[in-house]
């Protein structure tokens, strides 16, 4: 099973360096996206890594805008240029971890009827987001410029006036129907052709979602939902297959996990899980190491990074 890991950071760089040296088993290569904020110095120690790591063109992958889908449409453009011909690709955070040894992960995509595995679901979802939020159509049918104060104001502007000026207002392009889900995926080869080729025959969809709110778990699942390509569908079981905690439906971003959940991570029969926190609790990575992966962390390092993430939910716009 010949893997493709499209790894997506900004922060931590000894965390990263877990990340890939637990999933590099020979078989596998990494596009790794560093946000253009960060320093690039402080990831010098993934060259020990080689050929197998490739560095993506770098975006401002900022939360919530179209700087979070580029880096994944540059990985996916970079795997179909390659050489190597890949059985399964996968998106992943810097801050994600396997949960499955590297064997028991190809054991599962070679015996598995499904070669897909996407969260996605149609909206409005008024279960998910009632009251004002509409069932989750702010994503597609409001503006969202950003979440500085000035980006904030021209989005609220926008949006007003087009609720009277029905030539402003966002319309989803070419007849499609929203949907969303969570970010993280695993494709094939086939899926992965199908949404590029659907990117370049499709210019404005792309330029449609530069005004989504968290664009990126709208913009994957709204080629597949809309799709009517047997192969594909028949291809695909609606999982991301990433064990995740989320403190309450609505919120933007998951738990950060602890010891207190090995347990509940030991028990899943996902293959990966998120999202972790070295400075918040590296001993949760060691047990999954020791217990689940039953793999040595020598000569893996400790290393102490404060700064801490601090997204926001959904802003007023």
């Amino acid at each position: 099973m010949i893997k493709a890991y499209i790894i997506i950071a900004h922060k931590a760089p000894a965390q990263l360096h877990r990340l890939i040296s637990r999933l590099n088993d020979g078989k596998s290569e990494f596009f790794i996206h560093i946000d253009k904020k960060a320093d690039l110095k402080q990831f010098d120690n993934l060259n020990d890594f080689g050929n197998s790591l490739h560095f993506l063109e770098r975006f401002d992958s900022k939360w919530g805008s179209l700087g979070a889908i580029q880096p994944f449409l540059s990985g996916l453009i970079a795997i179909k240029d390659s050489e190597t011909e890949f059985d399964r690709i996968m998106l992943l955070s810097g801050q994600d971890y396997p949960i499955k040894s590297n064997d028991e992960i190809d054991e599962f995509f070679v015996s598995s009827p499904y070669s897909v595995f996407i969260n996605y679901f149609p909206i409005p979802n008024y279960e998910r987001w009632p009251g004002s939020d509409r069932g989750g159509l702010y994503r597609v049918d409001k503006y969202y410029f950003g979440l500085e104060w000035y980006e904030l104001f021209s989005s609220r502007f926008l949006n007003l006036v087009s609720a009277y000026v029905p030539f402003l207002r966002r319309e989803i392009p070419n007849g499609m129907k929203p949907f969303t889900g969570q970010t993280w995926w695993n494709l094939d080869t086939y899926a992965l052709n199908y949404i590029l080729n659907y990117v370049a025959q499709h210019p404005e969809y792309l330029h449609f979602h530069k005004n989504t709110f968290v664009a990126d778990e709208v913009f994957v699942q709204m080629i597949i939902g809309n799709s009517t390509d047997e192969r594909l569908l028949n291809s695909i079981e609606n999982s991301e297959k990433r064990f995740t905690i989320w403190e309450k439906v609505s919120n933007p971003h998951p738990v950060i996990l602890k010891v207190t959940d090995f347990m509940a991570i030991a028990s899943s029969d996902d293959l990966f899980a998120r999202k972790f926190d070295e400075t918040v609790d590296s001993e949760i990575l060691d047990l999954i190491d020791a217990k689940i992966l039953v793999a040595t962390t020598t000569g893996m390092g400790k290393f102490n990074h404060r700064e801490k993430e601090n997204a926001p939910g959904k802003p007023s716009f």
